[in-house]
């Protein structure tokens, strides 16, 4: 047993004499770099001395030949001295500004010197106090895992030894760190070794006292939250002298505590006490070592915290949460809010920490009162939080945005409100098991209209006083977003929540009365010389017009009157040129796209069946109308928002046209399931038409946001006739084609073909591989046409592969042969290459066909007709090339 006791002690003795060397050895480094400051000061005064010129010549005078005073170091140039050329005059002052030294072969004796300090300055100064740290930590671990192998202390006893050594760990950074300041050794940054043994000790504390509580149980659940959490508090303070990382580790520490502490009763009022405790002291340190970083991580945590207590679901988590955001939102008015208690000196900058912390309060009370059903208490909390934030935002000028953060948050109150359940209605009270579950408090539709009314007239009122009020652009912006944003906001949320977006007369009037007041607002603002927050109030009187328009009218007029709302902002854009109004018209334009993005049919499932008259003319036509307008309106400046105009309303024009095809093939189900011939063949030639006008539009214009549409729009037109070549091939369908003329083939194949020609026929001609294409897929769509409508003759409106005749596919050779040759005699006329490749092709095909099919499916007659056809052709083309080519001086060029 003694021999078991001499190696305890030699175990606890190591720490303590590998700590004690330690400090000796950096006390040593001190003393030598103080030496080392000392001999450069004397090398300076030496140059110094040999900068004079009566010192350097007596010394060249009186000194003996072999004698040289000066190191093999580089010399800076200078112009020799006439009595000594043999060396270079020594160069000034290093503080003197002069040209860089030539370096000389070899290692000088300087860089030697810095290359051998930065080495030992990385081993011997960084990693060796990181490496020390870990090997202190171990040595630890190693300690406590050798004695309880060894069964040679208790419980008690282990935990008793692992707070002494985070004890003495802390006594000895602090100090080390003492010692550092008497003796003003600042030490490295990145490696400073009394915040290194200070957050070893910091972490030994931690993990004694969570052994206490999770493996020994030696600790009640309420000791060991109140011990964990002060550990980290005590972190925080100590980092305002040991640095940041010390900081981030206390507040990891005590933020996680209550997660690593479990009872059979939680408490959510103590994790918002521990939380609210290791706040503020991570903010107040954050405040006086101005570290944003810990600031922002100290919000985010507390926040992070107020919505898991929601999460999880803890007794009074809803109370607690409200006083949580609370706490947040005092904390940044009273430690982060510039020029104002505790926090930094003023600064009219808009602040996102500050802003960030109004945010996250709010959120965390939305949250709160969402998830109680909008009850009394919540509601009342939010309330208050609301009006602290604006009157936050009114006396710093930094927390302007923070009114904004209520502008959107005030709104999503009214989106979870819960209405008490009207008598005979599906939601009815408990009946005979009231009591049984416990039931929300509901707040009534009174309470729904005061609150939303209140709301929206403060906001209204209190950022236009901003406004007129702001000295500087921003923050007149800050608040005329929130006098804008949040009543309309306000009124979408209260039209969705009573009326079901349906029409609804009251609702238009109350859009009305906001686009006056709107109005008179911006007018307001702009005689007073206010042109940004003008800007705003005007564009919002203009978004409330399409409002009123759209609650007064039924179905998908919201759309509609987002789209002429646009249109408006380009219009009062073109009256008053004030800044943001134009880049307001685009955004409500991919508002409206998203919109559409929801619900396609704009008016529900629900369109009719009348063909193009029905909802998706309006819904589309009118939105492309006025997105048209607007970019025309807007055409003096070619920016983004023109572009942006341009583009949806080329979108909403094809996505028109497409809808309304749908709409007619299946009898305005635009969700059915597979598609028809005529269809696919429609949609190509839709979509070939626009590319054909898009790219002459391209070409008048020189502009590529046509080129890039239309060629996006032949990619669909491409894909549209390859599925009606491939899936609606009417031999593997068997459907109706109609009629010997006018029929579904006519539709799917001959136009789609005629149309792509003409896009082939506009493309530019340093673009010759997309004419190729082009010309090759009318080439295709015409051959194909011309095959069907054969079949067509002679089977009928159904075809089937199997009844083809030998009459029938021998006039199948005939009319690929004359399709051939009249695409030959076309491009010879017109002097086109691509016309003439494509009657090779086809001819090309004719001739695969006749000698590998017609030899042995056809018999007698036909089978000698198909073979002289052939060769009659292929002579006559021959023929021709012979007599009009070399007219032309060669093949023409197309």
């Amino acid at each position: 047993m003694d021999e078991v006791a001499w190696l305890v002690l030699l175990a606890l003795a190591f720490p303590v004499m590998a700590l004690v060397a330690l400090i000796l050895a950096l006390r040593q480094r001190g003393r030598l770099q103080t030496l080392e400051q000392r001999v450069q000061a004397l090398e300076l005064a030496l140059a110094q001395f040999r900068a004079t010129p009566t010192a350097a010549e007596g010394i060249t005078a009186h000194r003996p030949p072999d004698m040289d005073l000066t190191e093999p170091a580089p010399r800076p140039h200078a112009t020799p001295a006439p009595h000594a050329p043999e060396r270079p005059a020594p160069g000034p002052l290093p503080s003197t500004p002069q040209a860089e030294p030539t370096p000389t072969r070899g290692w000088s004796i300087g860089r030697l010197r810095e290359g051998l300090s930065g080495f030992e300055e990385r081993v011997g100064a960084r990693w060796t106090v990181w490496v020390g740290g870990l090997a202190l930590a171990l040595g630890g671990v190693f300690l406590v895992r050798f004695a309880v192998e060894q069964n040679l202390i208790g419980p008690a006893g282990r935990i008793a030894l692992g707070l002494l050594l985070a004890a003495a760990l802390l006594a000895g950074g602090e100090a080390l760190r003492r010692l550092d300041r008497r003796d003003g050794f600042a030490g490295l940054p990145a490696a400073q070794v009394p915040a290194v043994l200070t957050a070893v000790g910091t972490m030994t504390a931690f993990g004694s006292l969570y052994a206490a509580y999770e493996l020994y149980h030696l600790l009640p659940p309420a000791a060991a939250f109140l011990l964990l959490g002060l550990t980290g508090v005590a972190t925080l303070l100590a980092a305002l002298l040991h640095g940041p990382a010390l900081a981030a580790l206390g507040f990891v520490g005590a933020a996680v505590t209550p997660l690593l502490i479990s009872s059979d009763t939680p408490n959510a009022w103590g994790v918002v006490l521990l939380i609210s405790m290791v706040g503020a002291s991570a903010l107040a340190v954050a405040r006086i070592r101005l570290w944003r970083w810990l600031a922002l991580l100290a919000l985010l945590g507390g926040a992070a915290w107020g919505v898991a207590l929601l999460l999880f679901a803890l007794p009074q988590a809803v109370p607690a949460a409200g006083a949580l955001a609370a706490v947040l939102l005092v904390l940044t008015a009273l430690l982060i809010a510039p020029g104002l208690a505790w926090g930094p000196p003023a600064d009219p900058r808009p602040d996102p920490i500050t802003t960030l912390g109004c945010a996250l309060a709010l959120l965390v009370a939305v949250l709160a009162a969402n998830s109680d059903a909008v009850a009394g208490l919540p509601l009342a909390v939010f309330v208050g939080l609301s009006l602290g934030t604006l009157a936050l935002a009114w006396r710093v000028e930094a927390a302007t945005f923070g009114a904004v953060a209520v502008a959107f948050a005030a709104p999503a109150i009214l989106m979870a409100w819960a209405f008490p359940p009207e008598p005979g209605s599906a939601v009815a009270p408990a009946g005979p098991l009231a009591g049984v579950a416990p039931e929300p408090a509901r707040l009534s539709v009174g309470h729904f209209a005061t609150y939303g009314l209140m709301m929206g007239a403060g906001l209204l009122g209190l950022g236009l006083a901003g406004a007129l009020r702001a000295q500087r652009r921003l923050t007149a912006l800050g608040w005329a977003l929130t006098a804008t944003v949040g009543p309309l906001l306000l009124l979408l949320a209260a039209y969705g929540r009573l009326t079901e977006l349906d029409r609804n007369l009251p609702f238009a009037a109350l859009a009305l009365l906001l686009a006056a007041l709107f109005t008179a607002g911006a007018e307001l603002l702009t005689r007073r010389g206010r042109e940004v927050p003008a800007a705003v109030f005007a564009a919002a009187g203009v978004i409330g017009l399409g409002l009123a328009l759209a609650f007064a009218l039924e179905k998908g007029w919201l759309t509609v009157g987002l789209a002429l709302a646009a249109l408006g902002v380009a219009w009062v854009a073109t009256q008053r040129p004030l800044p943001g109004l134009r880049q307001l018209a685009a955004a409500l334009g991919m508002v409206v796209l998203a919109r559409i993005g929801w619900d396609p049919t704009i008016a529900g499932a629900d369109l009719g069946t009348t063909p193009i008259f029905n909802w998706l003319l309006w819904g589309y036509g009118v939105p492309a109308l006025a997105f048209a307008a607007a970019a025309w309106l807007l055409r003096a400046q070619d920016d983004w928002s023109r572009r942006v105009l341009e583009s949806l309303a080329l979108v909403f024009a094809v996505l028109l046209a497409a809808l309304e095809i749908r709409h007619l093939a299946h009898g305005g189900d635009v969700y059915a399931v597979g598609s028809r011939l005529w269809e696919s063949g429609l949609l190509a030639a839709i979509y070939a038409a626009y590319a054909v006008g898009l790219a002459r539009i391209a070409r008048a214009t020189g502009r590529r946001l046509y080129r890039f549409f239309s060629d996006g729009v032949a990619v669909l037109a491409a894909l549209c006739a390859l599925d009606a070549l491939i899936a609606g091939n009417p031999f593997l369908t068997g459907a109706n084609v109609g009629g010997v003329v006018f029929n579904d083939l006519l539709v799917a194949y001959a136009l789609p073909a005629v149309l792509a020609l003409a896009y082939a026929a506009n493309l530019p001609p340093h673009r010759p591989r997309l004419r190729l294409a082009a010309g090759a897929l009318a080439t295709v769509l015409a051959l194909a046409y011309l095959t069907f409508q054969v079949s067509r003759l002679f089977q009928g409106p159904v075809l089937d592969a199997d009844r083809i005749s030998s009459m029938e596919w021998y006039t199948y050779s005939a009319v690929w042969l004359a399709f051939g040759i009249a695409l030959l005699g076309l491009g010879l006329a017109r002097g086109s290459r691509a016309l003439r490749l494509g009657s090779a092709a086809v001819v090309g095909a004719t001739v695969v066909k006749v000698f590998l099919s017609d030899m042995s499916d056809l018999e007698g007659v036909l089978r000698a007709m198909s073979f002289i056809g052939l060769g009659l052709v292929l002579v006559a083309m021959g023929w021709l090339y012979q007599r009009l080519l070399p007219r032309r001086g060669g093949p023409p060029q197309g």
